[in-house]
């Protein structure tokens, strides 16, 4: 199921999409307590939920870390492997999957692309409240991360909250705005970010590791963003939806470079003998987002050809009536 050179076969596709939809859900029920349910009864579910999950992500995780070379990474300059991945990523080359997106990818998917979104749209700013009170004791990088969580939730000049401009956007494009109304297109891969926040920020003795995941996407989301809001202005779509990007584009810019010197070198410092646990978050992130955005891409390509291929049936049934 989980080998280590992860072959993609059709049986570990399937697998994988299981156990990964599994701890979505469970994740989920653990943070969203049925309020119907008793104490008693949320408590023994509770229970048996965090069991059932701790034993996949026992073995989920020990996949995904025998890709790095966690000895390696222990080694390394803290400020300058960090410094050097912040200026590179910032100025990432363009890749397949990015070129697709800004120069090839049609309404259909663009569609696909932001049906998948939402799921993850506000993940954030919630893991960020959960991970808030353990960042430090020191004033100024709480202070910061303060700053980071209200740009998170509230952007714009007036200060409008971050969901309803993705509400917005979502409506000019005709999606359902609900978190979860296309769960069934959402790719294992794109899952696996989600539930690997989640593991992150659950427990206090993962803060570097998810504050150096964090690092990767401040930098990462103003190139991701561009190459979205080239395809919609190529595409012609409503204003409202092109803006939203722009904003987002230029909120994140600078935030990258900001994060590594008021947050992530300052808990460097705070906390030596861990500081690598920044390194390895920055690097699982930007592995795992790379690996989404690959999947994402092919299932935008999957739509598209879906939809060509019904277009092509009624093309044909209409000629064949034409000749009868």
């Amino acid at each position: 199921m989980l080998s280590a050179s992860d072959k993609r076969t059709p049986g570990s596709h399937l697998a994988h999409r299981f156990l990964q939809r599994v701890l979505y859900q469970i994740n989920h029920q653990l943070n969203r307590p049925n309020v119907e349910l008793s104490k008693f009864c949320q408590k023994e579910c509770g229970s048996y939920l965090y069991d059932l999950k701790t034993q996949i992500e026992s073995v989920w995780q020990r996949w995904e870390l025998s890709q790095f070379d966690l000895a390696t990474l222990q080694k390394v300059s803290i400020e300058q492997a960090l410094s050097q991945r912040v200026v590179a990523d910032s100025n990432p080359i363009s890749a397949e999957n990015a070129r697709f997106f800004r120069t090839q990818m049609t309404l259909t998917g663009y569609r696909r692309l932001m049906a998948i979104a939402p799921l993850d749209g506000l993940a954030a700013v919630s893991h960020l409240c959960r991970t808030w009170d353990a960042a430090s004791k020191e004033q100024s990088i709480l202070n910061e991360c303060t700053r980071l969580f209200s740009q998170e939730n509230y952007v714009g000049t007036l200060n409008r909250p971050h969901s309803t401009y993705f509400t917005e956007m979502f409506l000019a494009l005709g999606i359902d705005t609900q978190p979860e109304t296309y769960f069934d297109l959402v790719p294992w891969e794109v899952l696996a970010l989600l539930n690997q926040s989640f593991l992150l920020t659950e427990e206090k003795h993962h803060l570097l590791q998810y504050v150096g995941g964090l690092l990767y996407l401040e930098v990462a989301v103003p190139a991701t963003f561009t190459h979205y809001q080239v395809a919609a202005q190529r595409l012609d779509l409503p204003s409202v939806v092109i803006s939203y990007w722009n904003l987002h584009t230029q909120l994140h810019r600078e935030d990258g470079c900001q994060m590594l010197d008021k947050i992530v070198l300052p808990l460097a410092n705070q906390y030596p003998e861990q500081a690598w646990e920044l390194i390895l978050g920055y690097d699982q992130q930007r592995a795992m987002s790379r690996r989404a955005a690959a999947a994402i891409a092919s299932s935008v390509r999957a739509a598209e050809r879906a939809e060509r291929a019904i277009a092509k049936s009624s093309r044909a049934k209409s000629e064949l009536g034409v000749q009868t």
